[in-house]
């Protein structure tokens, strides 16, 4: 079968390359650095015993390391090779579901589409693509396990490696199983092969509420998230209607959809629109259960990002990865019936060449807005005015570009849309430093401090500056407190034994510096500090 369909597969894959080959060489962005570029442990297989139930990310990365150092082209190739696969799957699922030709619509589509581009451009998404290979694969598993039963299995197996990719997106993907039978097959008879989608998906349910405190700790204490519940009523709406925007009409890209603030005509057309969605989606059971199986598909695949419990973005691209293959399929039967039509198919053809040039070219461009993070940053002021992380991040833009006011200027608006922002603090606090203003900076600092104690950077810098007043004991005890927080952090015992050292307390000095080259033996500044302090 894949040599009957090899050129269609080679021409999806150029199509790919071209679309995506802009972004291959781009920079490690956002949660890269952490994740990668700043992760001590990233080549060592031992970095896999953190995520034990979700460790094929964390495999990949170390695969990648090796074979390229920290070279973002190899990390990006991974996303690239499960975009690709997953396109592959969807034209070998809805040509044996369907025709050729809408197989070939919705891969073609799907291949290109702006919407999803950035878990496909970004590094971090890439795990959104990667548990949705997962899942198209165990789905077709099934589908094909009708024939064969040894396919049964490799379907389980394949679920299995959907929930390992991502913990929450997978959650309700067990509901495609049996829709699938109640939609295309005979679900009374066939009812009992989907139990065990079923148990699996309530095993990972405890794996992810094992979960859920470390996620709640960093929306709270990376994105200062506010705790709540959301209404679904305001909720839902905004959030399908914003992918209904992303999907049809994709001009506004950003990595923060914080311009969710809708007036009371706005949001009624946006409820009006939702409404009638889900009407015509289960109107369609008895009429066109294609539209049924396929609007279903978009919702559940959907559905674990729209709980009102603050464990997700309201919208985020990323989240859409899987989800609009439900409605590209419902384009996809729409189009196929405009071409059996002999008086709509010239102009459903040119109609397509169009699109497919336009998406592509959206996308391309997209990709330039993810090559490096001063560019992602502009981009998103431009989209997200109304984010303070975007403010935030473009503080840092103008720091390093030198103009230190324009910096200023977006800490402080950072600050105004989020008074709670300690980062925010933090990096005003920095600017003030470089600017000669230490007073300013302390204040800054304590600050940041007080929102995010976990900040043991602020507790670094207010030692700095203690030291250059000669205040020995203020700097130790912040010094202190930031070995507290980050213990690991051996330039930060080094800093304590310095200041022990200055102050003239030689003794503490060399505790700290022999303690230090227990760690680190061949540590050069804790080997020369102990020499200082034996004086």
């Amino acid at each position: 079968m894949i040599k009957k369909h090899l050129p269609l597969f080679l021409l999806l894959f150029a199509l790919i390359l071209l679309i995506y080959g802009n972004s291959l060489n781009n920079a490690f962005l956002s949660d890269d650095l952490a994740e990668i570029v700043q992760n001590p442990n990233i080549d060592h297989l031992s970095n896999l015993l953190t995520r034990p139930f979700g460790f094929i990310r964390l495999f990949l990365y170390w695969l990648a390391f090796h074979i390229g150092g920290l070279n973002p082209f190899v990390f990006r190739l991974i996303n690239i090779f499960f975009h690709t696969g997953s396109v592959f799957l969807i034209y070998i699922l809805l040509n044996r579901l369907y025709s050729k030709r809408l197989a070939l619509f919705v891969a073609g589509i799907f291949a290109i589409h702006p919407a999803i581009s950035e878990a496909v451009v970004w590094i971090s998404g890439g795990m959104y693509v990667q548990y949705a290979f997962f899942f198209l694969l165990s789905f077709l598993f099934y589908v094909l396990s009708k024939e064969n039963k040894k396919y049964f299995l490799l379907s389980i197996i394949s679920l299995l490696l959907a929930f390992m990719s991502h913990p929450q997106m997978p959650l309700l993907l067990f509901l495609i199983f049996p829709l699938y039978e109640l939609t295309f097959g005979n679900l009374k008879d066939n009812f009992p092969k989907t139990i065990p989608f079923l148990l699996l998906t309530i095993l990972y349910i405890f794996v992810s509420l094992n979960g859920l405190p470390e996620r709640t700790t960093t929306l709270q204490s990376m994105h200062y998230q506010q705790g709540g519940v959301d209404n679904p009523i305001f909720l839902i709406p905004v959030a399908l209607t914003s992918y209904f925007e992303l999907i049809f009409f994709p001009q506004t890209l950003t990595l923060y959809h914080s311009e969710l603030n809708f007036g009371q005509i706005q949001f009624l057309v946006r409820f009006l629109i939702t409404l009638g969605f889900l009407i015509v989606a289960l109107i369609s059971f008895k009429k066109n259960k294609s539209i049924f199986f396929w609007s279903s598909f978009f919702l559940i695949a959907l559905a674990p990002t729209l709980t009102p419990f603050r464990l997700n973005w309201i919208v985020a691209e990323r989240y859409l990865y899987l989800p609009i293959l439900g409605i590209l399929v419902l384009l996809g039967l729409g189009f196929e019936k405009l071409t059996n039509s002999p008086k709509f198919k010239q102009i459903s053809y040119i109609m397509l060449a169009l699109i497919v040039i336009l998406l592509s070219v959206r996308t391309i461009i997209r990709n330039i807005d993810w090559k490096n993070e001063d560019n992602l940053w502009i981009a998103t002021g431009k989209t997200s005015p109304s984010s303070p992380n975007t403010h935030n991040n473009l503080g840092d833009v103008y720091g390093r570009r030198g103009d230190k006011q324009a910096a200023l200027r977006e800490f402080q608006r950072a600050i105004e849309l989020k008074p709670n922002y300690g980062d925010a603090y933090h990096n005003l606090a920095n600017t003030y430093m470089e600017l000669g203003q230490p007073g300013k900076a302390l204040e800054n600092y304590q600050s940041a401090l007080k929102f995010n104690p976990n900040l043991w950077q602020s507790y670094q810098n207010i030692a700095a500056i203690y030291l250059s007043q000669k205040n020995y004991e203020q700097a130790i005890e912040n010094l202190q407190k930031a070995i507290s927080v980050n213990p690991k952090n051996l330039n930060l015992r080094n800093n304590l034994g310095i200041v022990y050292l200055i102050s003239g307390k030689k003794d503490k000095a060399k505790e700290i510096f022999t303690e230090v080259l227990k760690f680190d033996p061949n540590n050069q500044i804790a080997n020369q500090g102990l020499l200082e302090a034996g004086k």
